[in-house]
């Protein structure tokens, strides 16, 4: 008796609940990588997400692994998308310091 009424509601949920996490961990995901991707061609900044992430953290003077570095990509991506354009901004002053002093030498 009671099975044709708990059943429905149990597909239900479990249908709302795997349609959430698609929505949460592959279209947020999508549609973020795509804005930020969109905001570096804007800026006409031909360098991805992760190569950004990879020579700021070795200007740094922190190199990190791969796994490390889509971590942080992830992370930036979700929470901080402005920070892509911060960093490369770093790496833009520092390489524009180390052709001023190689014009020095």
């Amino acid at each position: 008796m009671v099975s044709p009424i708990i059943i429905p509601i149990i597909v239900v949920s479990i249908v709302g609940l795997i349609g959430y996490l698609v929505y949460r961990y592959v279209v947020v995901d999508m549609s973020s990588k795509r804005a930020v991707q969109r905001t570096l061609r804007r800026y006409d900044i031909d360098k991805t997400p992760s190569q950004i992430i990879r020579e700021y953290y070795t200007i740094k003077g922190k190199p990190l692994s791969n796994r490390e570095i889509r971590g942080i990509e992830k992370e930036c991506l979700r929470n901080e998308p402005d920070q892509f354009l911060a960093m490369y901004d770093v790496i833009r002053e520092k390489s524009a310091q180390n052709g001023a002093n190689d014009d020095d030498a």
